[in-house]
């Protein structure tokens, strides 16, 4: 999808509005595809990659792997309470 809006309606914009309204443009697209579940979390994944990533490089490599540790355990915890919940029901 290109940045330049679409649309014989553009040509009856006056000039002087035309780059406000195609910034409010962009700015509802760009709105619109971080509402998405899939892309908030890639985006929240590549941030928080990006801050142990700037751990490691700057701190002691013992920093970054504490900053690691959520990303890494909070799958197993969540993991394990699904496991002993489905054992509590199921036994």
């Amino acid at each position: 999808m290109s940045d330049r809006p679409q649309g014989d309606w553009w040509r009856f914009v006056p000039a002087k509005q035309r780059r406000r309204r195609r910034f409010k443009a962009w700015r509802l697209r760009w709105g619109e595809r971080l509402r998405h579940r899939g892309l908030a979390i890639a985006l929240a994944f590549l941030a928080y990659g990006l801050i142990v990533l700037w751990l490691l490089l700057t701190m002691p490599p013992v920093v970054a792997l504490l900053a690691l540790t959520p990303m890494v355990l909070l799958p197993l915890l969540g993991y394990l309470t699904y496991w002993l919940l489905w054992k509590e029901f199921h036994e």
